[in-house]
Order: structure tokens, then sequence, then C-alpha cells
């Protein structure tokens, strides 16, 4: 019997097998098939959006940059997998279903455990029929080598977005739909509606309160999906064992336990918030718990990220949440324009704003920038520590970098 069993190797699911080395525990990871082995963060997410988004602005073709990061993730996952192995994790492929507390059928297999995680992770949300001719998920761009003109993307989140610029630096013409009233509905609407003014600026078409149903799809080559994710739970067979539901997403406690006591639940599956850097965190959290070290997830000054052209960060709570929460702020806020490394670095859209309390306590920050995924764990890294606005504001930082900004712009 394997003391623990994970199922579902992306970034949660590999953080905990990483973590049951730590602890010396018996454990075995199972995945699907190699293909899936790192999530979607690794094959169709977070790597190749990001390699994309960062080489598409150098004029690279499309076929150099299929073939770059196929190389990429091909490298990332021999390292990942070779690394577990070595660690004596041993590593299953086959579709996993829950038997009941203990097992877990495996294709014709039964492995028995005496603590299960499941990390099974999440799938786009289908909001028309998907037909692979003319209707994609977002994430399907990845896997195409040849790319049409003309382009509607629906869903005007992160995903969407980074999929917009992206294509629009690829000269494609993009239109963008969204059904609320602003792009990021989750994120605060000032830097919301300053990002959507400097994209629009940028060539990109953006329309609000627009729904599908109002659009004829045959007048695009392409319509991409961006509408959310769904928890990836068909057939696990959760409900079946009596793990209780949050709606569609397992319900677990503060300490990631599910309804029952041997059972885990981490990553996107949870419902919680659906970064790779949560997942991961959630994945350590569920280990130390299962060998009794009653660890809560801790999300204080989780930075977040858009990564747009620019990108759009945030941590903390912003004017918005600030006054429907009625918290008492002071804020300064500052544009790039006023300081010489944003023309060294081309970020002269850049922008910036720090919400701290009548005692100095940093409350949040947002941040625009080409760097705003850089500069914002600075931030995050500061209201982690309980640092003092006086204290940020007397921070050194070399010149002329972005990362000055910080500083410089608390001393205006």
């Amino acid at each position: 019997m394997y003391e623990v069993a994970i199922i579902g190797a992306g970034p949660a699911g590999i953080e905990a097998a990483k973590s049951t080395f730590f602890y010396k525990l018996k454990s075995i990871l199972i995945e699907k098939s190699y293909g899936h082995f790192g999530g979607v963060c690794l094959n169709e997410g977070c790597i190749p959006a990001k390699y994309y988004l960062n080489a598409s602005s150098y004029n690279l073709e499309l076929e150099v940059l299929y073939q770059k990061k196929n190389h990429i993730i091909d490298s990332i996952k021999e390292d990942a997998l070779s690394y577990l192995q070595k660690k004596g994790i041993e590593i299953i492929w086959g579709k996993a279903q829950l038997y009941n507390e203990h097992k877990i059928k495996i294709e014709e297999k039964i492995i028995e455990a005496k603590n299960i995680i499941v990390a099974v992770g999440s799938n786009p949300f289908e909001l028309i029929k998907v037909d692979r001719k003319r209707v994609f998920f977002a994430e399907d761009i990845f896997a195409l080598t040849n790319i049409p003109q003309k382009i509607l993307i629906v869903g005007a989140g992160a995903v969407g977005l980074e999929i917009a610029c992206l294509l629009h630096n690829l000269k494609r013409d993009v239109l963008v739909i969204e059904k609320e009233e602003r792009i990021l509905p989750t994120f605060d609407r000032f830097l919301s509606n300053r990002l959507r003014i400097i994209l629009e600026r940028k060539g990109i078409k953006i329309r609000l309160k627009e729904n599908i149903t109002n659009y004829n799809i045959d007048d695009f080559d392409m319509v991409l999906l961006a509408t959310g994710r769904v928890p990836n739970i068909n057939d696990l067979g959760a409900d079946k064992i009596g793990i209780s539901m949050n709606g569609e997403w397992i319900n677990v406690d503060m300490y990631l336990k599910t309804k029952i006591s041997n059972i885990y639940a981490a990553g996107d599956i949870t419902g919680n918030k659906l970064l790779a850097c949560v997942a991961e965190a959630e994945g350590k959290v569920a280990v130390d718990n299962i060998v009794g070290n009653q660890r809560k997830l801790d999300l204080v000054g989780l930075p977040e990220c858009v990564f747009t052209y620019p990108q759009l960060s945030s941590v903390g709570i912003l004017e918005e949440e600030a006054e429907k929460r009625n918290i008492k702020y002071n804020i300064i806020k500052s544009n790039f324009l006023k300081f010489s490394s944003s023309y060294v670095y081309s970020d002269t859209d850049g922008f910036i704003e720090i919400l701290f309390d009548e005692n100095e306590n940093i409350l949040g920050a947002g941040i625009i920038s080409l760097k705003a995924s850089e500069l914002i764990s600075i931030l995050s890294l500061a209201i982690r520590s309980s640092l003092k606005i006086g204290q940020l504001k007397k921070a050194t930082f070399i010149h002329p970098t972005l990362s000055e900004i910080i500083s410089k712009s608390l001393r205006m």
C-alpha cells in the first residue's frame, strides 16, 4: 500500500509528489498519459502562452514559434519527469477513477493508498460547440502551425486578452468581445479600464457588453473561446464515494481535506484561484497536512498578473475593493513617464499605484508595465513581510531599472 497516491501530474500534483519525497513517503503519481504530464500550464497554458507572447514580438514566423515551443515543453517535461523518477517516486500512466476511500482504479489495475490527493485540474468552458474547423478553445492556438487572418475572441479575461496580444503581434486582425461592462472583470476597475485604452490604442479591437449570439461566426476565419474553466471531474468517481462538492468543484476545508478524512484536493479542482503558483502551494500544503503539520493555505500577498502587452499585475486590496469594504486608505499613483528608466526600456505606458493605511501598512498595489509580473513580486514580498510604506520608500534600487520606480514614486 502506498502512503500517498496523487491523481494528476499538473503543478499541484508534481509539487505534492516532490513533497512526499521530502517526507520520505512511499508515493505514486498518476497521469492519463505522458502527453498530459505537466498539466495545462506546461502543455497548453502558462509556458507556451508566455513564450509565444515574448517571442512573437521579435517577428518570428509561426512555424518557428511552434517548433521552439515544442522543444521547450519537451525539455521541461523530460527534466521534471527524470527528477521525480530519480527520487523514487513511482509514475503510472492511465485514467484514474476513485474506487473507494483507499482504492484507485487505473484502467484495469487497482492500487491502494492510505491517503489520496486529487489534483486533476480544470478544462476550458465550452460556451458554444467546439468543432475544430472554425471554433476552438484559446489554448488550441499552440497546437496550430497555420493561423488565419480574421479572428474573434470570446471573453476578455486574462486568457482572451493574452491570446489577443500575441495574435496582434503576429499581425492578425483581432476582435475581442466581452459580456461584462469591462475587460478583466475580476481585477480593479481603474486598472482594467486603463489597460483597455492602451490595448485599443495599439490596434486590438474590444467590444464590451457583447454576446456571441450577436455575431455570425461565419464572418470570421476563426473563433476562439476564452470564457472560463470547469473542473476536470468527469468519470473521476468523486460523487460515488461521497466526496462533497462546492457547486461543480470539490469542496475542501482550510487544510485542503475533503469530507473523506484521508482524501485531499489541490489545484484548480478546488475552484480556488486558478493559478499555477496557487496549485503548487496547495500541493505542498496537502502533503504537509497528511504528515500532521496542520498547515492552512496562506494566500496573503498573493500577486496576480495578466501577461498582455503591457502586462497588468496586482496584489492585495485596491481602490474598488477598499471602497466596497469601507476601508480607509491613502493612495499614491504615478505614470512611468516621470522616470528616466521608462524611456530606457520603452515602457512609457507604465503606471503604478500603491495603497496604504493610516499606520503605513501596505494594503495593495497595481502595476501596468512590460515587466509588471516581475515588479509586483517586490510589493507582494513587502506585504507578506509586513513592511511599512516608509521602509519601502527608503529602499534603494539599481539605476536605471524599472524597479526603482517603486520607491521613487513614493518619494514624489
